[in-house]
């Protein structure tokens, strides 16, 4: 799913707060739902980055395979775990925006063979 439209809200109050929380000049980019609610970016600044763009693709694939209030759940209890940087969400949608940009930007990239 790649391809699909990602819908977005710009200036999205529940980003905007994430953002105060980062120091304010924080480009912020989350999922809730099926949306990408960004603050400190436009839409065109946040389509116009491919690794930006797979990293919140992910969100997205968690969110529709988890539901909307179990991801959230279980996104929040892992932070609270193990901290934001070793969230294991977080960590997935990190190595899936590498593989993308190791590929040249060109959407998902397949996941490395062992």
């Amino acid at each position: 799913m790649p391809d699909a439209p990602l819908r977005t809200w710009v200036n999205s109050p529940l980003a905007r707060v994430a953002r105060l929380v980062l120091g304010g000049n924080a480009r912020v980019a989350m999922v809730i739902g099926g949306t990408v609610h960004l603050s400190g970016a436009s839409r065109a600044e946040f389509l116009a980055n491919p690794e930006w763009v797979a990293h919140e693709r992910v969100h997205l694939r968690q969110y529709r395979e988890q539901g909307l209030l179990p991801f959230l759940y279980r996104y929040l209890v892992e932070s609270a775990r193990v901290g934001y940087y070793a969230n294991k969400y977080e960590v997935e949608a990190r190595e899936e925006a590498r593989r993308v940009v190791q590929a040249g930007g060109r959407g998902p990239a397949p996941a490395p063979t062992t």
